[in-house]
């Protein structure tokens, strides 16, 4: 029994002997990840780092966080091991934005290894901070971030502390390891950046004990921790990251380590239900280390659970692999951006083509496979739909049918679509042509259930074109069909061919995404018709997209003021409060008692608000004329003379964009 304990004990402190054969770490403060998230995506988690895990993996990551957020996570290491050892890792974190996130993000965390029980521990206790750095730094954003951190690890007395083993007796002497201290402490530090470049990519850098402590129970010892350099590059999307990392530090033999991390994450979004998750990972390095992980994730805007599994590979073979549970905390409510922004703009884009159907609704009582299937074929039908290939939406959409016969808001879907389908196969032109672009847009409306504004559409596509027979027969087909009745609208005049080719271009770019353009295309038609609510309404959603929330108020009180539909009024005038409302929330608070204010720069020096108006206008002539030279000199006078006008410098770094792709 005694010697089986000083075993155990002797294992404690020579821990490098079991982990290296599977991980390529160290026998002191080894890391072995924290939360489940991360370490399912193999701890390529530097370049993305935005949740509270990013106090362990590069404190710059704290800056992306909007909320506060708790987070804790258990893990079991390794289980199934021969001698029946018990590793595991404990983690509770917590982060708080600063004034909303404006004076940076706090964060403080407590984590354990544990080796059975009490013979072996380590405890760092951290406190981070992750703020921006530069906002314009090159065509992107920098965050940085510091954590300092308390280090402890101890071991528990065995009797072999006074009675040391040789072999197997024991030799009456102390040994002269375990009878020493058996607790030390030391201070650490991390340091990270994090390069957040346009809306997808995103380089990290951590430096991880960088002041490289001693932690040797016996101050006559040294067991320096060694600097670890990880550096990451993470592509993402809303739903998607694709990341990869690679990592190096100086090894147990006095070589360096390297390491590299691949891994894949997407999430599945299910309305009122929640988001599910998957990720997994593959981790390759010198010294035989290989390794897979994988993991699952279910997540609501407050709520996240994440299971974590790894396995290395050709190394240890008596193992159940590694296996962790994290459960994360949102407070407080979503910021505009998750929530608010998003849901206004996508009623925005859709007051063109009415209210679409709630699609995860369908496919009740179908098995999860037969479900997953038949959101296939109806997403694959609203996209084909969307670009205007009628026939073969509605060809996809019968095979969503045959899984869901009884559904009845399938049923009205496959009903318009088979009628529409019947008199138009296609609409190729319509992202060009001002008579198909009409014409879609009432298509889409009617496939929505937006009998009278699909009526509307079409009849105005057929004031554009009124000698062309189909679009004619179309359009009496669907005044049957729905029972609306066309409004009274005259042959539009030759001299409205230009607006309505403008609006064609901006509602295509507006669907897009590309909003400078639609905004420079809405210009474009609102200078040969002020008075074309249509161009008001998009450039008052693209101004939105683009944040110019105030210049997209104006955009919508303009199109509201011409607009004559009632239920279209209501809908504009909620947009206007919404902008308000939003415009409020940004206004700074007044301090108590302000002092005088400094004299304004003299911008009127520089230029005339109707001098910067006229040279902004001709830069977007230049723009939509394809003179992206000229265009880019005309932006570039306009901020000379007034360095805060924001569509000028979004206009600017949209053609600087564009002539460097060339």
């Amino acid at each position: 029994m005694r010697s089986e304990r000083a075993r155990r004990a002797f294992r404690a402190l020579g821990l490098c002997a079991l982990l290296l054969e599977a991980l390529p770490l160290r026998a002191a403060f080894q890391d072995v990840g924290a939360g489940a998230r991360a370490p399912g995506m193999g701890d390529a988690f530097t370049a993305l780092a935005d949740d509270v895990y990013a106090i362990h993996y590069n404190p710059a990551g704290l800056a992306l966080l909007e909320r506060p957020e708790l987070g804790a996570s258990y893990t079991r290491l390794l289980l199934g091991l021969t001698d029946s050892s018990d590793l595991s890792v404990t983690f509770l974190g917590y982060a708080h934005p600063l004034l909303n996130g404006r004076e940076g993000v706090v964060g403080a965390s407590w984590e354990q290894f544990t080796l059975d029980q009490s013979l072996y521990q380590e405890q760092a206790a951290t406190l981070a901070y992750g703020r921006k750095l530069f906002t314009e730094l090159g065509p992107g954003t920098l965050y940085g971030g510091l954590g300092v951190k308390r280090l402890a690890r101890s071991f528990g007395f065995q009797p072999e502390a006074s009675d040391a083993m040789n072999g197997a007796s024991a030799t009456g002497r102390p040994d002269p390891v375990l009878n020493g201290s058996n607790r030390v402490g030391a201070f650490d530090a991390d340091a990270g950046l994090l390069y957040q470049l346009g809306d997808h990519y995103r380089l990290g850098l951590s430096l991880i004990h960088f002041p490289q402590p001693n932690v040797a129970f016996s101050p006559d010892d040294s067991d320096k921790l060694p600097l670890t350099t990880r550096l990451g590059l993470n592509y993402g999307s809303a739903l998607s990251n694709l990341g990869a990392q690679y990592e190096t530090l100086r090894s147990p033999i006095g070589t360096r380590d390297h390491s590299l991390a691949l891994a894949a994450e997407r999430w599945f979004l299910r309305l009122f239900v929640g988001d599910f998750g998957f990720r997994a990972a593959l981790n390759v390095g010198n010294r035989s280390y290989r390794q897979v992980s994988t993991g699952l994730s279910y997540r609501t805007q407050r709520v996240e659970v994440d299971y974590g599994f790894a396995m290395p590979i050709g190394s240890i073979s008596s193992t159940a692999g590694t296996h962790r549970l994290s459960l994360s905390i949102r407070f407080g409510a979503a910021r505009e951006p998750d929530e608010s922004l998003l849901m206004v703009l996508q009623a925005m884009r859709q007051l063109k083509k009415g209210v679409a159907p709630e699609l995860y609704a369908l496919g009740a009582g179908l098995t999860p496979a037969q479900k997953a299937l038949l959101d296939e074929h109806v997403a694959l039908a609203r996209s084909l739909e969307a670009r205007a290939k009628y026939e073969a939406a509605f060809e996809r959409l019968s095979l969503a049918l045959a899984l869901s016969p009884s559904d009845s808001e399938l049923l009205k879907g496959f009903g318009r679509l088979n009628w529409v389908a019947q008199h138009v196969k296609e609409l190729p032109d319509y992202k060009s042509d001002p008579v198909q672009s009409s014409w879609h847009q009432g298509i889409l409306a009617y496939a929505a259930g937006d009998a009278a504004l699909a009526v509307d559409k079409v009849a105005h596509a057929l004031s554009l074109a009124p000698d062309d027979k189909p679009l004619a027969d179309f359009l009496s087909g669907l005044e049957s069909a729905t029972g609306v009745k066309r409004p009274q609208v005259r042959s539009a005049p030759a001299a409205n061919v230009k607006v309505e080719a403008a609006l064609a271009k901006a509602s295509v770019a507006l669907e897009e995404g590309r909003y400078d353009e639609a905004i420079a295309l809405s210009r474009e038609a609102l200078a040969e018709d002020q008075l074309s609510a249509a161009a008001w309404e998009d450039m008052g959603t693209s101004y939105f997209a683009v944040g110019a929330y105030a210049d997209s108020r104006a955009a919508w009180e303009k199109a509201l003021e011409l607009e004559k539909d009632p239920s279209r009024r209501a809908l504009m005038s909620g947009y206007v409060k919404s902008i308000d409302a939003i415009l409020s929330r940004q206004r700074p608070l007044a301090p108590a008692a302000a002092p005088p204010k400094p004299a304004a720069p003299e911008r009127a020096a520089r230029g005339s608000p109707q001098e910067v108006q006229r040279v902004y206008n001709a830069g977007v002539d230049f723009y939509t004329a394809g003179r992206l030279e000229k265009a880019r000199d005309a932006f570039q006078e306009v901020l000379k003379m007034d360095p805060t006008y924001a569509p000028a410098s979004k206009a600017l770094s949209r053609v600087m964009e564009e002539l460097s792709s060339r």
